[in-house]
């Protein structure tokens, strides 16, 4: 569920005054999935102002400087990424009561929710590219917020009697199947590491019409296994069909892509089922825990729903094709 939270008038006057924008002309609180977002229009252009909330989207001032540390080590090396724009202090945080956050340019450049072969095969290379230039990056500024196998599990685990006493519908096997799939999974600690986006989903990609023009939104970047990264891409990119169905054609363009930038490690081709099917299971936690802590939508209790007992299916359904490819 998308929302649009806001600032005080004054607040977000204050804020603005930070920079040297010229005259502003507008400002326009965006639909965002947790963040407090806002369109500017000033003088010396157009531009996105992003907040971190409370709650579970908070980040620390910390984590948005590693944050902004990714985006900049990606825009120096020519990775297509929107900078954060300076202060007239020349920093780049913004600070509201414990809430951190930072502007950057606007580009009417447009996501693509129904891509073709070939912008997938072009997707692909961008993700080739990306975990190219961070395997074996790490920013100095560290991560609190991960989404790794351990960390899921120790979420799920501290969820899991909140989970059964809420009014999720049928809690008692969503639990079950999820803790049975969840704990069966194992990556091996020499899997290949570098800074992860972690939510490479189709709105966070611009397009100028086949060519990427930008990847969006590091909140949930951290350090760990590429693998991790890339399946969950392929999990967002290859079920088709409102989720029914499972593409083969867009996995195999998506990996020629990926595999132009940056060809996988063998352990990496054996685990990549694995880590397909790790995606679907911490996004099933993670719509879950929404719809019963924030949303209440039974569109999230949908996903959920749908990722434990219909996505697995699926994969399974798949999964001597998906490991095809290893050959």
């Amino acid at each position: 569920m998308l929302t649009n939270q806001k600032l005080p008038e004054s607040a977000l006057k204050k804020i603005l005054q930070e920079y040297d924008l010229g005259k502003i002309k507008k400002t326009e609180p965006m639909l965002s999935s947790g963040n407090i977002s806002y369109f500017i229009s000033a003088d010396s252009g157009k531009y996105i102002l992003r907040l971190c909330p409370e709650g579970d989207r908070w980040r620390s001032k910390e984590e948005i400087a590693s944050e902004l540390e990714l985006i900049n080590y990606l825009k120096r090396n020519g990775f297509p990424v929107y900078c954060p724009t300076v202060k007239k202090d020349k920093k780049e945080i913004i600070e509201y009561k414990n809430k951190f956050g930072y502007l950057r340019k606007y580009e009417s450049a447009r996501a693509i929710l129904r891509p073709n072969i070939k912008q997938i095969g072009e997707f692909g290379r961008t993700v080739g590219w990306f975990h190219k230039l961070t395997e074996g990056y790490q920013t100095k500024n560290k991560r609190k917020h991960l989404w790794d196998l351990k960390t899921t599990r120790d979420n799920f685990l501290e969820a899991k009697d909140f989970i059964l006493k809420s009014n999720f519908p049928q809690a008692n096997v969503f639990i079950e199947r999820l803790e049975k799939e969840l704990f069966s999974l194992s990556f091996p600690d020499d899997l290949p590491q570098g800074m992860l986006h972690e939510d490479l989903g189709k709105r966070h990609i611009l397009w100028r019409g086949d060519k990427i023009s930008c990847l969006l939104d590091f909140d949930r970047c951290y350090y760990g296994k590429l693998i991790l990264d890339l399946g969950q891409a392929l999990r967002g990119w290859c079920f088709v069909n409102n989720w029914r169905n499972w593409s083969n054609q867009n996995f195999n363009s998506l990996l020629k892509g990926y595999s132009q930038k940056r060809k996988l490690a063998g352990l990496e081709k054996e685990y990549l089922f694995e880590a397909i099917k790790f995606g679907v299971l911490e996004r099933g936690l993670s719509f879950c825990l929404r719809y019963i802590e924030a949303t209440q939508d039974p569109l999230d209790q949908k996903f959920a729903h749908q990722s434990v007992f219909d996505f697995l299916k699926i994969l399974e359904k798949n999964r001597k094709k998906l490991k095809f490819f290893k050959k």
